[in-house]
């Protein structure tokens, strides 16, 4: 099990399982919902992608890099599809312009999450290790007494 400092939570399955892609779509069905909440007709062009930010994010926070690049795609595919104003596949250069933006955005949110996950399991790996070095030395538990022994006096 990999433990998470930052969330002081264990993992219990890897990055990338089907949970993760389900909770992904979960988190694409949300997004559209809130955005069809708060869209008026007269703002429904102006930030398609909006919602679609912080789930991508917040996918890529919990499942790893597939499932959020799977919920970014989702949102470009949908936000396009369903909140231009102008009819399918009918793009203007600004909105290749906005598109392409979006899209570079996310992968650059979650391929910074995915090194955040990698750091991590980096860091994971190194306490574990010194950990183990340190219970087998044939010196720690006479410095850890000496410690304690120290804090006791001191």
């Amino acid at each position: 099990m990999m433990r998470y400092p930052l969330f002081g939570v264990r993992r219990r399955e890897s990055l990338g399982s089907l949970n993760h892609y389900l909770i992904g779509l979960a988190l694409v069905v949300g997004a559209v919902l809130l955005r069809l909440m708060i869209t008026s007709e007269a703002t429904s062009a102006a930030a398609p992608f909006i919602t679609f930010f912080p789930a991508t994010a917040l996918a890529a926070l919990i499942g790893g890099l597939g499932p959020g690049i799977m919920v970014a795609a989702c949102g470009a595919v949908l936000a396009s599809t369903i909140f231009w104003t102008h009819p399918v596949f009918e793009f203007v250069a600004e909105d290749w312009v906005l598109l392409c933006f979006y899209l570079v955005t996310e992968i650059i949110i979650c391929l910074v999450i995915d090194a955040m996950h990698s750091a991590s399991s980096r860091y994971l790996m190194l306490i574990e290790e010194v950990e183990s070095k340190t219970k087998t030395h044939p010196f720690s538990r006479e410095t850890n007494q000496h410690c304690r022994q120290a804090k006791n006096d001191g």
